[in-house]
């Protein structure tokens, strides 16, 4: 069953569209986005997908994880000439969003990897998954306001490797 419709992904944004119906953030999603550079195996391997697929994205602009992390996918999936990508609003598409729940929550971002006709292949989200485990380690355990602190450490100290490295595995998985 499909995900959505054809119209409706249409009407998701692409990486300009999006940052220009952005008010939060935009310093820091654009230098994420400049900076952003995969090495020579991964972006082989990425120009190397050939499988029409297509990536919904639920994201928002105030959110740390989105910051951090959309940029790089964006990128990612630039770099796959056969993959085509739209963001939505997590908060203005909470039917999509209902579906993908994190432990519960409606955390981000979060990736809706289908087929040609829109087919649900695949899932990723949050964020990779050690820095995603300190979440779940100690939400409920520890003050929220404790917890984002140290994934920001960990985003410090591990960059964008864990990343790239997850997001390949999916597509390695079903492409």
């Amino acid at each position: 069953m499909s995900v959505v419709s054809e119209e409706r992904f249409a009407s998701g944004f692409l990486w300009d569209d999006y940052m220009r119906n952005s008010e939060k953030n935009l310093e820091r999603f654009n230098d994420n986005y400049d900076k952003f550079k995969l090495k020579e195996e991964d972006a082989g391997f990425f120009a190397a997908v050939e499988t029409p697929l297509k990536v919904l994205i639920l994201a928002e602009d105030w959110c740390g994880d989105v910051v951090q992390s959309l940029p790089p996918i964006v990128r990612m999936l630039e770099a796959c000439p056969s993959v085509s990508y739209r963001i939505f609003r997590r908060d203005e598409n909470l039917d999509i969003m209902d579906r993908y729940l994190t432990d519960g929550s409606k955390a981000i971002p979060y990736l809706v990897f289908m087929d040609a006709g829109l087919n649900e292949l695949a899932r990723w989200g949050p964020r990779p998954e050690a820095c995603q485990a300190i979440m779940r380690d100690n939400k409920g355990r520890i003050p929220m306001e404790d917890i984002y602190p140290r994934i920001r450490t960990w985003y410090r100290q591990n960059g964008n490797g864990p990343l790239v490295t997850e997001i390949r595995d999916v597509l390695e998985r079903i492409a």
